[in-house]
């Protein structure tokens, strides 16, 4: 049976995850979507967290994650490396 209640929830999380990754794109984009008083701020949380040595998950040490936490946050390879050899 067609609930419209859970296409629409799952909708909604698509297009969250789009914004994510556009704004994620390029510094350009992450630009327009703060100066549009929109902020992502899930990989400045991690960032803070990878600094302090905080407990993280594991997509966020290796991978595409790992390049734009490097990129964007400007995270070194000395602060992934209290994690362990992750790739």
């Amino acid at each position: 049976m067609y609930k419209p209640k859970q296409v629409g929830a799952a909708a909604s999380i698509n297009m969250w995850d789009a914004h994510v990754n556009k704004a994620n794109s390029s510094p350009v984009q992450a630009r327009e979507y703060k100066r549009s008083s929109y902020e992502l701020v899930s990989d400045k949380i991690m960032a803070d967290r990878i600094r302090n040595g905080e407990t993280i998950g594991q997509p966020y040490l290796k991978g595409e994650t790992k390049k734009r936490l490097k990129k964007f946050q400007h995270l070194s390879e000395e602060d992934f490396d209290k994690y362990g050899k992750q790739e």
